[in-house]
């Protein structure tokens, strides 16, 4: 059994108020997918999000921190609704001096990073399991997984935690839930903004469009889980 065309299905995606994940809110709802929009501090602009698409195609939830595994069980099952897939955009990032990070910096970035997808995974497992169905999971990781370059421990170390908890879970989840995961690299930042990337062998930063539609494809791709898709120009290449 596989998964049918994703028309009039449900999923959630974390953190898609903005950017990365406000792209893959309009590239799903296009598709087809009944989206539930997450955001924390960035409600007003889940609303807006949600305004400009086809009416009922998106739905801005209640604000909620997913901060630790509670946030995460207690957001789960406050859902309006069933859903098929999962979105975990959802993350926080910071860059310092290994030297000057402590135990508090580790475990904020991995019970946000890694911890909150990991239960929102399992308990989406553990439903359509009772509901006798199948969904698919798709997490968005960061092509630093390939190679770190430090100045960011505490944040790599999160998403490479969930990388490894992505093949794990398509290993052991399957049939019921498909489990794989989009690594962006430096992503073209908003007109009059500036970020560092480093060079890829395209010669371009990713767009949150391409990074939006290697979502979408994975959601639709009845016979992929356990992939990794780096969305990064070839960024994770160069040493």
């Amino acid at each position: 059994m596989v998964m049918n065309n994703p028309t009039h299905k449900t999923v959630l995606v974390t953190g898609g108020a903005k950017r990365i994940g406000a792209a893959i809110v309009r590239a799903l709802a296009k598709d087809g997918w009944r989206v539930l929009v997450h955001s924390w501090h960035s409600f007003p602009d889940a609303v807006r999000l949600c305004e400009s698409l086809p009416n009922g195609s998106a739905v801005p939830l209640p604000p909620h921190s997913l901060s630790s595994a509670a946030d995460a069980e207690c957001f789960f099952f406050s859902l309006p609704e069933p859903v098929d897939a999962i979105v975990n955009n959802a993350a926080s990032f910071g860059r310092g001096p290994l030297a000057d990070a402590d135990a508090s910096d580790f475990e904020s970035m991995w019970r946000c990073n890694a911890l909150v997808p990991i239960q929102l995974t399992l308990l989406l497992n553990c439903d359509l399991t009772k509901r006798q169905s199948q969904g698919c999971v798709v997490n968005l990781l960061d092509q630093r997984i390939r190679r770190p370059r430090g100045g960011d421990a505490p944040y790599a170390l999160s998403k490479q935690t969930l990388a490894d908890f992505t093949e794990s879970a398509a290993r052991e989840l399957a049939p019921t839930l498909r489990v794989n995961a989009v690594a962006p690299g430096a992503i073209l930042p908003p007109e009059g903004a500036h970020e560092p990337a480093g060079g890829n062998p395209l010669g371009r930063k990713t767009t949150s469009e391409e990074v939006a539609e290697c979502v979408r494809f994975l959601l639709d791709a009845p016979f992929l889980t356990g992939q990794i898709l780096f969305a990064d120009g070839g960024q994770h290449l160069i040493g």
